[in-house]
Parts: structure tokens; sequence; C-alpha cells
């Protein structure tokens, strides 16, 4: 189907085999089509791979392939859409590849330590003078947690992830086998691609919340967990070798879910579908275990005739050999000179009581299996006994390689596997306590008197009560999540998030909730909480008004025993999909920083350690889409205690943990990114009185950009009618990428109802991605035009992280939009609009600003990769747009019920993911 661009560099092209795996696999896909669906449907796909081939290189006008693909019919234009949305899947999956490639060339030719790995993070440290033992104080406070999320714009299906990591894997040794083993595995990859050809890319039903679960367990099971053990492994050894000391602990990297606990606007996560997605994930974590015990039972093999078993070991056996008398049976003999064999097979015993106690209970048949551990800590204290054994034996190098990572996994994720969030609006709160309230014949408590409510001790919720469904279920979640701590512990749900805090009454709402179901209780003496409420601020007014809730809230005598319950400890999520959706991302981004700065003020000022959750997503029109080491360097200084929390959703999971090797990179960049910010502060390197002016300015550009953002997005419905005729939204309703709806309970069709995902979705499909950079343009060029602006704006994205990081996320998503393409829809879908010319003009001034602040002629000039790859795809994107236009203007054409609407439903559909695909941006 393609050939990728040759280099005529006469330098050795490290790029080669990722071209080589290129041409293959298109190849590949090409066969395929030609076996499967015949000589005229490949003609199809390759005439209109050449008409944009052959567009980009000539700069002709789109117009023509669009008469091009008017031609087709429907039943043909299905396999067309199909054939370019694979050869975008599988061209991630060889950019996936490469980078693995690119690691392991690195390790072995390259010399040196990875930028960004720990031992380069832990060298540069050193090199700045700093000592192990104020090295490993910060990396002890570190706990870093991806938090998994599901969207309704995931397109990603497990099966196909199956496949995508079969084609990886295979692609890894493919290089290095000889010519017949070789043939026999491209047989198998192409067999491979036969079967991604003929598996539904996109669901023809919409995903239950339990096949959401399933997927996010694949990854727990198949990547996270091994890649923790690798990058904690990995921190431990950079460590010694930078230090010639021993760290001493397990680097803390707990794995976080909103999966099925994430209750705003999706109907569908119920508390009973929190309860089991709670036990499914530590399910599969204890199988995790009990494959690392079973590969301890085999290496484990210490002989007490030659190191003599402590009485604590054997006196362990004993009470194991009372609780298990057939293992004792089976394995006495075999180990009667290898006791630590043997207790390691009662701890295999007891966890898989365990596990069969957990599945008992997801099958709604709750039983005690005798010996089941019933707290992690009594497994911790197992391989605790089993690590003195080992090091009574002196085999110190055993007990760092084989156990030490085993014991430091279990202290940090205990039995929970994921630790799951709970999330839910504030206002359902509101709503459930006057429920409660009218039920009762009294009345919902006044703001005023939350506080003193919680600190008695009477209930406000009789047992014998009915409520509403709605206000049953928003109670339940919290008897969900008492439940879910009371089987596998406080960590497995310790986070009750509150969307659309606006005020400290929604915390306060929460904490009483709460205490009707046993988590909280604030009257006792020590207040008693088993939970951390965490108000999430999303808009940009709410951003703002974020540390006034907060010094009220610290300053409410019932939240700070709440505080005191917690260890005093404050976690607040900042999101930034909505306030870049707003306000635009560079007035979000500025909101957003100075946030944290108060935040931070004010938590140091309250006694209060302060854990920062960012809501990031992946997407530059969200307010992510940097990369993590860039993106935490450009944190405010002082405002990361070494705790933090960042979401990761959509595409993006596939792309950082799709596989093995990828995934322990991301969270090595992740963990060296946490504790270089935190030992790091630009400020050192300019003078305050650049830091002033550099805050100045930027207070300005946020102002004018913000401005700029509002009149077109929020003053003028002119801009959400195009969004809504000429973007595909409204098809999201059909292809079912999640569970979650594209809309809030009320705001349906609206500009405020519209959640910022789809939302930002839509501008992505069309080529526009304007929430990333509308209002830039307008707000730079004026700086740009100031007297000493350029110089000014040059000196603060050279010395300012921040800055240079808005920087270059305006300047990648002005790399891959494509007006042209916009402009097709428009013309096409929205004829009578009449924006586009001002929304163009804007976007020239981005691009110009960008340019001139960074003294260069094109975008990208510094990301050859990047670049290289945008112009291998975008003809290829080019061609779904294309069929995307033609397809929404035949089935707005037809009645509702035309027979031929479900299958331009379909490609619609598969159009849709392609360029979600292609453009590695879902929303």
């Amino acid at each position: 189907m393609v050939t990728p661009p040759q280099n005529a560099d006469t330098k050795p092209n490290p790029d080669l085999p990722l071209h080589s795996d290129m041409r293959w696999l298109t190849g590949a896909l090409g066969r395929v089509v030609r076996r499967v669906e015949g000589e005229e449907v490949f003609k199809a796909i390759e005439s209109l791979r050449i008409a944009c081939r052959d567009r980009r290189a000539s700069k002709g006008p789109l117009s023509r392939v669009l008469e091009q693909v008017r031609q087709l019919p429907i039943e043909q234009a299905a396999p067309v859409a199909r054939a370019f949305t694979l050869f975008f899947l599988l061209i991630n999956t060889a950019e996936q590849v490469h980078r693995v490639r690119r690691r392991q060339s690195y390790r072995q030719n390259q010399g040196g330590a990875q930028p960004a790995s720990m031992e380069w993070a832990l060298r540069a440290l050193a090199g700045r003078g700093l000592d192990a033992a104020k090295v490993r104080e910060t990396l002890r406070r570190i706990e870093v947690c991806p938090v998994l999320t599901a969207h309704p714009t995931e397109s990603t299906r497990r099966t196909v992830l199956d496949l995508q990591a079969r084609l990886a894997d295979a692609l890894l040794v493919r290089d290095e086998l000889p010519g017949v083993a070789r043939d026999h595995l491209e047989e198998s990859m192409e067999a491979d691609i036969e079967l991604l050809w003929l598996t539904d890319e996109v669901r023809r039903d919409r995903p239950s919340v339990m096949d959401e679960v399933s997927t996010v367990i694949w990854y727990l099971e198949d990547r996270l967990l091994e890649a923790c053990s690798l990058v904690d492994s990995a921190t431990r050894r950079a460590f010694h070798e930078v230090f010639g000391e021993d760290l001493g602990f397990s680097i803390d990297l707990p794995l976080g879910s909103w999966v099925a606990g994430d209750r705003d606007g999706n109907p569908f996560v119920t508390p009973e579908i929190t309860l089991a997605a709670a036990r499914r994930s530590a399910h599969a974590l204890l199988g995790h275990y009990q494959t690392k015990v079973t590969e301890l039972i085999q290496r484990l093999s210490i002989s007490d005739r030659i190191a003599p078993a402590p009485p604590e070991l054997r006196a362990s056996i004993q009470k194991d050999k009372a609780l298990f008398p057939e293992v004792w049976q089976q394995n006495q003999i075999r180990d009667k000179h290898e006791p630590l064999r043997l207790k390691l097979t009662f701890v295999k015993a007891r966890l898989d009581a365990t596990r069969r106690e957990v599945a008992a209970r997801d099958a709604g048949r709750p039983e005690i299996v005798p010996g089941s551990y019933k707290r992690a800590q009594e497994f911790i204290g197992d391989l605790e006994l089993c690590q003195q054994v080992v090091n009574t034996a002196n085999a110190r190098l055993t007990q760092r390689f084989l156990l030490t990572p085993l014991i430091g996994q279990v202290k940090t994720l205990g039995f929970t596997g994921y630790r799951l969030d709970l999330r839910e609006d504030s206002e359902a709160h509101t709503r459930a306590l006057e429920e409660i309230a009218a039920g009762t014949g009294t009345t919902a408590p006044a703001a005023e008197a939350l506080g003193r409510e919680l600190l008695l001790r009477r209930p406000v919720l009789p047992r014998h009560i009915q409520l509403d469904e709605t206000a049953q279920r928003t109670v339940s979640v919290f008897d969900a999540m008492r439940q879910i701590q009371g089987e596998f512990g406080e960590e497995a749900a310790p986070t009750y998030i509150v969307s659309m805090t606006r005020s400290a009454d929604d915390l306060l709402r929460v904490l009483l909730l709460a205490r009707e179901c046993g988590l909280v209780n604030l009257a006792a003496d020590p207040p008693q909480s088993s939970l951390d409420v965490v108000p999430l601020f999303e808009t940009g007014n709410d951003l703002a008004n974020a540390p006034r809730v907060m010094e009220q809230l610290f300053a409410e005598p019932a939240y700070a025993r709440q505080l005191k319950a917690r260890k005093q400890r404050q976690e607040i999520m900042l999101g930034y999909s909505d306030s870049a959706k707003d306000v635009g991302m560079l007035a979000a981004s500025w909101e957003l920083y100075q946030a944290q700065e108060k935040l931070a003020q004010i938590a140091k000022k309250a006694g209060v350690e302060l854990m920062l959750f960012h809501g990031r997503g992946g997407t530059v029109g969200r307010g992510g889409g940097s990369p993590v080491f860039r993106a935490l360097a450009a944190l405010p200084p002082e405002t990361l205690s070494g705790r933090i929390k960042i979401t990761e959703q959509g595409e993006v999971i596939s792309q950082k943990f799709g596989l093995l090797p990828i995934a322990e990179r991301s969270l090595e960049v992740t963990l060296s990114g946490t504790l270089m910010a935190m030992l790091t502060d630009f400020r050192t390197q300019v003078s305050p009185e650049q830091v002033e002016r550099f805050r100045q300015v930027t207070e300005r550009l946020a102002e004018r950009s913000r401005t700029v953002f509002r009149k077109f997005v929020h003053d003028d419905n002119r801009l959400f009618g195009i969004f809504l005729e000429a973007t595909p939204v409204r098809e999201l309703a059909h292809v079912h990428f999640g569970s979650r709806p594209a809309y809030r309970d009320k705001g349906a069709g609206t500009m405020q109802g519209i959640r910022a995902i789809p939302y930002n979705f839509g501008w992505t499909q069309i080529r526009l991605i304007l929430s990333a950079w509308l209002g830039a343009g307008t707000a730079l060029e004026e700086a740009l035009n100031e007297p000493g602006g350029t110089e000014l704006l040059q000196e603060m994205a050279k010395h300012w992280p921040f800055f240079d990081d808005m920087l270059s996320k305006i300047e990648m998503v002005c790399a891959k939009a494509d007006l042209e393409v916009t402009q097709l829809y428009l013309s096409e879908l929205a004829p009578e609009q009449t924006l586009y010319d001002d929304l163009a003009a804007e976007f020239t001034r981005t691009v110009k600003a960008l340019l001139k602040i960074r003294k260069r002629d094109t975008l990208l000039e510094s990301h050859r990769f990047l670049d290289t790859a945008l112009k291998l795809r975008n003809p290829y994107v080019d061609a779904l747009n294309v069929l995307q236009v033609d397809l929404l203007k035949k089935k707005r054409s037809l009645a509702d019920d035309d027979p031929t609407r479900p299958l331009i439903d379909q490609v619609l559909g598969t159009t849709l993911n392609g360029i979600a695909q292609g453009m590695r941006n879902t929303g």
C-alpha cells in the first residue's frame, strides 16, 4: 500500500528498520485485501492512496479527490475505509516496536545513560553535588500513580490490542531469524493481519462497563505489574551504581483506575459494578502473586544441611501444616531438607485460597475458604520471614533480586490491584441529602450547618427510609466503598472525587453521606475517616476560585478533624479538559499554573501535605499532550510534594503501555521526571526581576487569548453550529467507543452540555483542533510587536519550562492541523458558515508567532521523527477525511428510515477510528 520515504543521506539511517517493518506490514495488508476482498477492492484502495499521495506532492485541491470518492459505491467504501484504518493500526504498532528497538540500541551501542532514565537522572543530580542521603530522602517521598480512565472516544478494542501485541512481539524477533524460520514467522504474522481484517475494529454494541474493566485488567496483568517491578529494580540498581550505596527500599508505584468508579455522567456505573471491578482487579493481582511465588519455589532451594533453618521458620510451617494438611502430605518428603521451599508452597496455597474466596464473592456465593489471607499484611509477614531465612544464609543478592522486589510490590499494591477512585458530580450529593430530608419530614442541613452536623453523632439517614432510585444509588456507592475496603483494605478504594466542586460545602456533604455508611466518624476521639474527599476544579472560574474554597475548607473545624484522621494529607484534582474548553489552552494553562502555586501556599500555611492529581489525558486540546518528562518540568516550583497522580486515557493508554518495554519506559520517565522536578527550580537561573517580567507577560497573554477564545467559542453561536454540522460528533452515538455518553445529564446538544472529550474529538477529526491554538495567535502576535517583545518571549522560552512546554504543545497541534481539510468539511457540510476566514487568519498568526519565537522556518524542525511521521501519515489521513465528508453528506441527505443508513453509520465508525489512529489523538 505504501513505500516509506528513503533517506538520501549517506549517513546510516537509524529509522531504516522502521521503514522495513512498514513496507512489510503494509505489503502484507495489501496481500490480505487482495485475497479476502478481491482485485477490484484492492484497486480502489490503491487508486485512492495514489490520488492522495499525488495531491500532497502537487498541492492540488482536495475537491478532485472528493470527486473520485463520490464514485465509490457504499459497498466498496466500507473495505476502503477499513484498509486505511488498519494501515494506521499497523503503522502505530511498527512505531511502538521501533521505540523498543531504539531503547535497546541505546543500551547496547551508545553508552551512558538514556536521557530521562533513572540512571541519567541520578547521575545528573550527583553531578550537581547532591549526595546519596538527599536523593534517597526525595525518592522515599515519591509516589507516582498513573490512573487509567475510560472515555466516550476510546477506540481500541481489547481483541485488537491482543492482535497488536502479537504482531509487535513478532516484529521484535523477525530481524534476528534465519531464512526458513523468518518465513514461517511472517506467515504467522500475515495470518494475524488476516484476523485483524476480519475483526470489527469498532464495536457494534456499546461496550459495558465490565468490558472496560476487562481491558484495564489486561493492562494490569500483561503489562503494568511487570513494568513496575522492572522500574523498581532499575532504580535500585542505578542508585547503587551512581552512589555506591543500597537504596534500601522499593519505589512506590501504585496503579489507579477510574473504570467502574467514575459515576459522573455514566448511568451504567452502579454500586454493584464498582464492587465487581474491585474484586476482579484483586483476583488478577492475586494470580500475579501466585506466579511470583511459584518462581520462588522453583528457585529458592536452600538446604538446611548447608544453611540451618531458623526456629521461626519451623514454627511457621507447623501452623501452616494445620491449615493445609494435604499440602504437607504432598510435599513433606520432597522438601524435607528444603524448609524454605516448603514454606513458600504453603504461601502459594494460602494465595490460592484467598483467590478462590474473592472469586466466590464475585460470583454471588460468598464463602470463607480456610487458610485464606485476610489482609495483605499477613502475606507480607510470610514473605519477610522468607527474607529472614535468606539473610541468615548470607544470600544477600538472592534477597535483593528475588524477594525485595516482590515484598515492595505487595507493600505498595496490597491485594487491590488498581486503587479504584470513585467520582460523582457535586449536585448528586445535594439532591441525595434533600431526598433524605424529604423522606424524614425535615430539611437538608444548610451550608453553614454542615460542619456542626458532622461533629454530632446522630444519623441523618434512618435505615427504613425509601429513597428514589437516583438518591439510593448515590448513597449505595458509599456502602460499596465500605465493602471494598472491608474486603481488600482501605487502599483498594481510598478516594472520592467531587466533580464540579464550587464550594467547601460540596465536600462536607460527601463526608456527611460517608458518615452514614460508616466510613467517617469525626465526632470520635481521635477522629476516624477511611476516605480522602477530593475536589475537582475544572472550569476557568472553578480554578480561579479553588484557593478560596480550600482556604475555607481548611478553616472549617469539622474538616480539620477529617485532615487529622487522614494524616494531614489533602488530594486535589485539576481538570485540564474543561478548563481548556472553557477559555482555551493558553489561558487554561496559566490558570492551572497559578492555581497550583496558590493551593501549595495555602496547604503549607495550614500544615497540610498537598497531592495534586492532574487530569491531563493525552491530547493537547485537553491541556495534555506533552511528553511527560517535559510536562513535569513545567510544573510550578515547590508544588510537587512527591505524591502525584496523572490520568491516562484513550489511545494514550495503548501508546504508553501497549508493549512491556514501552510500559517500563513510560513509568520510568514519569518517575525520573518527578524526581528531577522536585529537585530543580528554574528560578535559580534567572533573576527575580526576570521571573516577575515573565509572569506579567504571561498574564497579558492569557487575558488576551481568553478574550479571543470566548468571543469565538462562547459568545457566538455560529461556531457551535459549525461544530454540530461539520464534525462527526453526532456519529459517536453509533460507533460505541466507550460506555459513557458524550453529553452530561443536562444540556444535551448544547455547548455547555457536551463533554470536553468528544468536543475536542470532533475538532480533531476535521483537522482543526482549535481548543489548543485559538486565541494564542492574537495574544502572541501582539506581544511580539511590543518594543523588545520578541527578545523577551524568546528569553521566556529558553529559561522557563512552563512557557517552553506551552509553546511546544501549540506547535505540535499546529503541525497536525490542516485547514485545507477543515475547509472541505465546512464547504460540503456547513456551506452557510462565515467563520472560516477568521479562524484561518488566527491559525496563521499562531504559526507565524511560533516560528518567530523559535527562530525557525518550519514547524517541528527540532522533532525530526515526529515531522517524518506526520508527512508519512498525512496523505492517508486525507483519504479517510475525504471518505468521511462524502459519507456524512450522503447520510444527511437520506430519510431516517433509508435502508442504507446503517451501512453508512458503520463505515463512518471506521473512518472515526481510522482518523483517531492516524492523528493519534482522540479527545
